[in-house]
């Protein structure tokens, strides 16, 4: 077998000679997964995105036939052999394809033949969530400019009480110590971060430009996380699993900070006195996505992960649960996540939830700050 999988590889790698730029470079950098299966539907060829597509290298993977991954009744392999007997290119959307170990996946996917002398067939994959995510921003930042109108309506109003509240904390502070001052000193600097937020916003409602500039995520989520713990999250359990070698992401700190205080709200609200909230950052080279804000580039995303085990986003509200004035709260005013996905749509980045009773995960993919993509970029070249 692994005589013929290494004649195969040759003969699909033959035509790279005759260019700078080979087919397997072009395939390499894709987004989506892409392989090439033999005659007896083995790999021959797996890009980076179908390494993590079937979550395993592609030195297990070559040589492997698709059936030991892919039960054989499945719908997928059925347009395998369409395509194979027929010699036509079959596509379609919204395939179910299961194994035990890619679990349930939703996909697009075409597949079509080549060569002559042994015919082998090139499949192409995408996975529905990131395609509906990816049409979702667009929705998202619509509904964040509805959002931005009424908060310049609103700030002047906000604005007045925000200033007393600053001078009380403030005259407060002169008669505490220790803890008390501390608590005062938040107050202070929260009210003046508000304030900040309402005169942007307001700036926003005209048509003023976001500056980015680059942000260590985890200091800002240490900062939610503070005042979460001093107010509405004082009954929350809070896990932090950071990963060490993060990279600078390009944000706005006081919207960012904005955006993780709505959602740590969010949590909090839907747990009890037994309430956790786990925040997980990661970042991988394996992972690549395309972001609007960095020219349509591929990289590897800074992913920060918001999970608690309160009771889940009911499955009417979960395809909505960014729209304007929905809320599955009695009481509730439905703008608190609308704001984030504004948030996050601003800053080129994408957001996802998925929720289930006791696991409600908010998954947020940011781009780079820009020396950080540029060193990517180049070490893929």
């Amino acid at each position: 077998m692994t005589n013929s999988v290494s004649s195969t590889g040759a003969a699909l790698m033959a035509a790279d000679d005759s260019s700078d730029l080979t087919e397997t470079q072009i395939f390499a950098v894709l987004p989506n997964p892409v392989f090439v299966l033999d005659l007896e539907n083995r790999f021959i060829y797996l890009n980076q995105a179908a390494e993590i597509f079937f979550q395993s290298s592609r030195m297990i993977l070559l040589g492997t036939s698709l059936t030991s991954i892919v039960p054989a009744d499945s719908n997928f392999l059925s347009m395998v052999r369409r395509a194979r007997a027929q010699s036509i290119s079959v596509g379609d959307q919204g395939v179910e394809l299961a194994g035990p170990k890619i679990g349930l996946k939703l996909i697009n996917v075409q597949i079509t033949p080549f060569g002559d002398r042994e015919p082998l067939l090139l499949i192409s994959i995408q996975e529905r969530a990131l395609a509906e995510r990816l049409r979702g921003q667009s929705l998202f930042r619509g509904a964040a400019r509805s959002i931005a109108a009424m908060a310049a309506l609103l700030a002047h109003e906000v604005k007045n009480p925000l200033a007393g509240i600053k001078g009380a904390a403030q005259l407060l502070e002169a008669d505490l110590d220790g803890d008390g001052q501390s608590l005062t000193r938040m107050i202070v600097e929260e009210t003046d971060r508000v304030a900040a937020l309402l005169d942007r916003m307001e700036g926003f409602a005209g048509g003023a430009n976001l500056v980015l500039a680059p942000l260590n995520i985890h200091e800002i989520l240490d900062h939610c996380l503070n005042l979460a713990q001093a107010s509405y999250g004082a009954h929350m359990k809070i896990r932090r699993s950071y990963d060490p070698s993060l990279p600078l992401v390009n944000g706005h700190r006081d919207l960012l900070i904005q955006a993780f205080i709505n959602i740590f709200k969010n949590a909090s609200e839907a747990t009890d006195i037994n309430g956790e909230i786990v925040i997980k950052t990661s970042y991988s080279q394996g992972r690549r996505l395309t972001f609007a804000a960095v020219d349509g580039g591929s990289y590897a995303p800074v992913q920060v992960e918001v999970m608690d085990n309160g009771r889940g986003i009911s499955e009417e509200l979960r395809d909505h649960i960014f729209d304007p004035f929905v809320s599955g709260r009695s009481g509730g005013s439905g703008l608190g996540l609308t704001m984030v996905a504004s948030v996050i749509a601003d800053h080129g980045a994408m957001i996802d939830v998925e929720s289930v009773p006791g696991q409600t995960v908010f998954r947020m993919n940011f781009p780079l700050a820009p020396e950080f993509n540029q060193a990517v970029d180049e070490a893929r070249r």
